[in-house]
């Protein structure tokens, strides 16, 4: 990463490392629709899904309920993010089918 990028994921980290442990509970009274938006993927079979900023990763946790076939992928650039992210997608069952990583979007 360049030195701004290396400037963005640490000021990202110290805003998500408390917040990641209640993200999902506060955001969505924000986040109106996104149910809706992960249903109309419809990705084909054994297609795959791409989450630009998948923060904790319960996007890609909804989509991988939905699209049994699917491969799906995420990245973020707070690895605070990231680590809630892996613990859900671990949690859930679904380490086989999400692959994580660390990126600006």
């Amino acid at each position: 990463m360049t030195p701004a990028e290396n400037d963005t994921r640490a000021r990202m980290d110290r805003m998500y490392r408390h917040q990641r442990r209640v993200y999902d509970f506060t955001r969505c009274y924000y986040l109106l629709g996104r149910e809706g938006l992960i249903e109309g993927l419809r990705p084909p079979n054994n297609g795959s899904i791409l989450e630009v900023g998948c923060g904790t990763a319960s996007n890609l946790i909804a989509a991988a309920k939905l699209y049994p076939t699917a491969r799906l992928f995420g990245f973020d650039i707070s690895s605070e993010m990231l680590r809630t992210a892996q613990q859900s997608v671990s949690r859930r069952g679904f380490a086989e089918r999400i692959t994580l990583t660390e990126g600006n979007g």
